[in-house]
């Protein structure tokens, strides 16, 4: 999950052209600077895994509690509908080039066939030619999922889409499960409903096993260490992060990244979430990650919060980004002088 420090040098992600093609948590490797300094991040968790040509674009979904069953499914039904929760309530109609419709629950171990299946699906990673069947599945909660075809005998290629049969590529994989099965990690929000794609290297009639599972997500703090720089702009998601804090402003049930800065000089520092696609809280921490609260902010900056700190020359803060009300999603920060 978070590998070793490294110094990034690219251009950051715009959010509103949807430039980045981010699966994991963290803040991204990219920084803009709209003065003399030039800065760069060094993170702790390394680049993000890219897993497809496209970016998660979520919804912000309250998360759905679901105990975890473990479901076997031997017959395909057209018409059915799965209630997971009072409050979540998933419709299976069986969509076209889609095979099977699976309730929103984990773990899933499932069983079906390639047999009689034709050829529906184009995926990055390879499959062209290959027989292929089409799974959706909706998340029962916020967080990272594992989908894999291992148990399996034939040579397998998996994908994630979004959406029903029909979206874009999140994640796709040929071999990585090992013994020539594949597998995926994809962070996801409660509520968010993906296509499952199995596809074989050339025309198969194989029997598949495949498998959905939640994957834990170690809390580890920082995720990055800014260069003590001003101004900048980091692109950053909290979609699949870990819940491990809360401030006093919200926060509480939502997932988190922080990141480490040190003051360049003597000043004013502000410190704003400028573009989010969820409903951000900010706070800082003095000195670490076990520092006391400086500031927290829920929306002071219009739809977007942003907090103001006096800071000494070499005073180190870590910033926190939070969401409100289990939401999670991309933004852009900024810190510049005040």
């Amino acid at each position: 999950m978070r590998r070793s420090s490294r110094s990034i040098l690219a251009p950051a992600c715009v959010l509103a052209l949807a430039a980045c093609n981010e699966h994991r948590y963290g803040f991204y490797p990219g920084t803009e600077t709209d003065g003399e300094f030039t800065s760069t991040i060094s993170t702790t968790d390394g680049l993000p895994t890219t897993l497809g040509p496209t970016s998660i674009s979520p919804t912000t979904v309250s998360p759905t509690t679901v105990s975890p069953t473990s479901v076997t499914i031997t017959t395909t039904e057209t018409t059915a509908t799965v209630t997971t929760d009072p409050t979540f309530t998933v419709t299976t109609e069986s969509p076209h080039e889609c095979e099977l419709v699976l309730p929103a629950v984990v773990p899933i171990h499932q069983n079906t066939s390639l047999s009689a299946q034709g050829d529906d699906f184009s995926l990055s990673c390879g499959g062209v030619g290959g027989t292929d069947i089409g799974v959706v599945w909706t998340a029962p909660a916020t967080g990272r999922y594992q989908f894999d075809t291992i148990g399996s005998t034939f040579d397998s290629l998996l994908a994630v889409l979004e959406g029903t049969c029909s979206g874009k590529e999140l994640a796709c994989d040929d071999d990585s499960g090992g013994n020539l099965t594949s597998k995926v990690q994809v962070d996801l929000l409660a509520g968010q409903t993906v296509t499952l794609v199995i596809d074989s290297f050339g025309q198969s009639n194989a029997e598949v096993l495949f498998n959905i599972t939640e994957v834990p997500v170690e809390s580890v703090c920082p995720d990055a260490v800014f260069d003590p720089v001003v101004p900048i702009t980091i692109d950053g998601q909290t979609l699949g992060a870990p819940n491990a804090r809360g401030g006093a402003c919200g926060g509480s049930d939502s997932p988190e990244i922080e990141a480490m800065w040190t003051a360049p000089f003597e000043g004013l520092f502000v410190f704003e979430v400028i573009e989010a696609d969820f409903d951000p809280v900010l706070y800082l921490l003095d000195s670490s990650c076990n520092g006391p609260e400086f500031v927290c902010n829920n929306d002071s900056s219009g739809p977007f919060p942003a907090v103001s700190v006096f800071m000494f020359a070499g005073q180190t803060v870590v910033l926190v980004v939070d969401g409100v009300g289990g939401s999670a999603g991309k933004f852009l920060l900024s810190i510049h002088e005040g």
